[in-house]
């Protein structure tokens, strides 16, 4: 299947799998032969409305089939998707559009209220629902495996977010290297619940049970949670694909006996997996030893399609890592002068392969900073031992340093989660006006429970050094997240202490 673009790619699977299920979405079977038709349909559509040849349109939808058939129509028909962060604010996707200078809008009905206003201050965009594209058949000339298929916009922990193109190329080849790891076949069934605009969901749940032939069964959203344990045993999942937060609930979450023997022997679950963010090891092991599935941790970022690095499922797990490179993909580690680091020490972690993005969208200051010599510098402190698996310390951006003592949040937190009183907790550093940082640890506590700061203290003392015990404790209600479940600390950080 080489050098294919992702529409031939579903083109190829509509030949091979003409009747097999694609998406199963409520009481809806879509086929594959069904799909490509619709995706055909679709780019006529898009064509005869006005999309020209690598031209941007956006997609602001809920999970529905309709949002992956958007997608794949926009590729086949020549132009790139911008698939849009549902949870932004109307001012937020304002922006991007204009950033990425999108012709079209393709919208779902909930969305009405934010397209009215993105009429007001964008005139020159085409809004169309699903259903207002024109369903007509054109003539369509396949792309270059090297042309960017999509513009991902990162979260903007920092800043205004950036467009990452990717391409076909980066996306197939990712998808191709984790069937290799998790040996998905025709076979599998993959539950997807996470929203689809987010690169790991639709990589990890669409492009690659699509090149494997498997099928997807689609949930609107995480919610309600019931609805998702039915849809794992009523559809026989063999494949599931969740964040963190979803792994820690379902741990701590109390399942009769019946539910609990059902998961352990029953049900043919293969394998969970984890992205998007930091899995605890505690998670990991509480987990596995309640329903008996290996939950494997993958780690990988916007720029890199998105998937580095996983723990193999066949093969030597080590909980505390991410696992090795996927096939294709390179690791190392450097330090602030850009030296390479030996095995075990500690470095910024930095990858290439074909997974590695073009670059940023009309920033070329931004890429030529992460891009560099065919290697991409993630942000991200990691070691990698002589084994090659990666153990993630930290965001480089996270670092704290205390009277020139290095601080890695990660490492504090990885303790007090383990206090059965803390359902969540993360530590940053906040400026103290005298060009220092004081150490600052939020927690939020499970209901009921008590918990005080000295409590957490004390929990600390003799597991971490004690420059690193944070100076300040903070109990909050909840945690300011992104869509894809990562505690906003840069939102932390502008704490008044």
């Amino acid at each position: 299947m080489n050098f294919l673009t992702l529409s031939a790619l579903l083109s190829k699977q509509a030949e091979k799998y003409p009747k097999k299920t694609c998406i199963k979405f409520e009481n809806r079977k879509i086929s594959y032969s069904e799909i490509n038709k619709l995706v055909d349909l679709g780019a006529g559509g898009f064509i005869s409305a006005g999309l020209k040849p690598h031209e941007r349109a956006a997609i602001l939808m809920d999970n529905c089939p309709e949002y992956i058939v958007a997608y794949f129509s926009i590729l086949r028909a020549g132009g790139i998707a911008v698939p849009l962060n549902t949870f932004l604010t109307a001012d937020e996707i304002v922006y991007i559009l204009k950033d990425a200078g999108c012709k079209f809008l393709v919208y779902g009905d909930s969305f009405l209220s934010s397209v009215e206003h993105i009429r007001e201050n964008m005139p020159g965009v085409k809004a169309l629902t699903i259903h207002e594209i024109p369903q007509t058949h054109g003539h369509f000339k396949d792309g270059k495996d090297s042309d960017t298929a999509v513009l991902l916009y990162t979260s903007g922990t920092t800043g205004f977010p950036k467009g990452v193109m990717l391409t076909n190329r980066n996306l197939r080849t990712n998808a191709e290297a984790c069937m290799k790891v998790m040996r998905l076949s025709a076979r599998d069934r993959i539950l997807l619940f996470l929203p689809l605009f987010h690169a790991f969901s639709f990589t990890v749940c669409v492009i690659l049970p699509v090149l494997s032939g498997a099928a997807i069964v689609l949930l609107k959203s995480v919610k309600p949670f019931s609805k998702i344990i039915k849809s794992v045993i009523r559809e026989r999942i063999t494949f599931f694909v969740a964040i963190p937060t979803i792994y820690t609930i379902l741990s701590k979450k109390k399942m009769n006996v019946f539910l609990r023997y059902l998961f352990r022997f029953l049900l043919p679950v293969r394998a969970c997996i984890s992205g998007a963010s930091a899995l605890p090891e505690q998670t990991i092991h509480e987990f596995e030893k309640k329903f008996r599935i290996p939950l494997i941790e993958g780690y990988g970022l916007t720029e890199a399609s998105p998937v580095v690095a996983v723990n193999p499922l066949y093969g030597q797990r080590k909980p505390a890592s991410v696992g090795p490179p996927i096939p294709g993909v390179k690791a190392a580690l450097i330090d602030d002068e850009g030296r390479r680091m030996s095995a075990g020490e500690r470095g910024e972690l930095i990858v290439s392969g074909d997974n590695v993005m073009k670059g940023y969208y009309n920033k070329r200051e931004e890429t030529e900073e992460v891009l560099r010599d065919g290697w991409l510098c993630t942000g991200d402190f990691a070691r990698i031992d002589e084994d090659g698996y990666i153990y993630i310390i930290d965001r480089k951006k996270d670092l704290i340093i205390v009277d020139g003592m290095n601080i890695y949040p990660r490492e504090v937190e990885e303790v007090v989660i383990q206090d059965p009183s803390v359902e969540e907790c993360a530590m940053v550093g906040i400026p103290d006006g005298r060009g220092s940082e004081i150490t600052a640890l939020f927690v939020k506590k499970k209901e009921h429970a008590f918990i005080d700061e000295d409590r957490i203290k004390k929990f600390l003392k003799g597991s971490v050094a004690p420059y690193k015990i944070p100076k300040r404790i903070m109990f909050i209600e909840a945690f300011p997240k992104t869509a894809s479940g990562k505690i906003k600390k840069n939102e932390l950080r502008k704490w008044k202490l």
